[in-house]
């Protein structure tokens, strides 16, 4: 695979998990995650798919009191090093209570290490986020 063959399966990896963020689609957003995926927050170091996943999925049941209004990843380099890529940037978006409210917007910064897969395609690997104050 190229270099331009492995940036748009990047970008295309970037747009889903958007599109799984504003589904509240869990189990689409674990499917990018390599099984030894780690996400690195400011309250804990997660190890392991099975363990981000049953994190998100105890947050999913808060989350559903909120809908999602648009959310936004905006990478500033993605650079690709043989079976690793990594790529930084920003994030932003907005939820309402479904109860009604007003919306609530967020913000913050990411880092996130990707691992080529055998069959080519690329996974999350090491991620960071880090949430921007009011």
């Amino acid at each position: 695979m190229t270099s331009d063959n492995d940036l748009r399966a990047i970008q295309a990896l970037n747009r889903h998990d958007v599109d799984a963020a504003l589904a509240g689609d869990v189990l689409a957003i674990a499917a990018q995650w390599t099984d030894d995926f780690v996400a690195l927050s400011s309250r804990a170091t997660v190890r392991g798919k099975a363990a981000n996943l049953a994190l998100i999925e105890t947050s999913a049941e808060q989350m559903k009191a909120f809908e999602p209004v648009d959310y936004i990843v905006e990478f500033e380099e993605i650079t690709i090093s043989g079976e690793f890529a990594y790529e930084w940037g920003t994030y932003r978006g907005s939820v309402r209570p479904r109860a009604g409210g007003e919306a609530m917007s967020y913000h913050g910064k990411l880092l996130r290490i990707l691992r080529r897969q055998p069959d080519g395609s690329w996974k999350m690997h090491r991620t960071m986020m880090t949430n921007d104050p009011d």
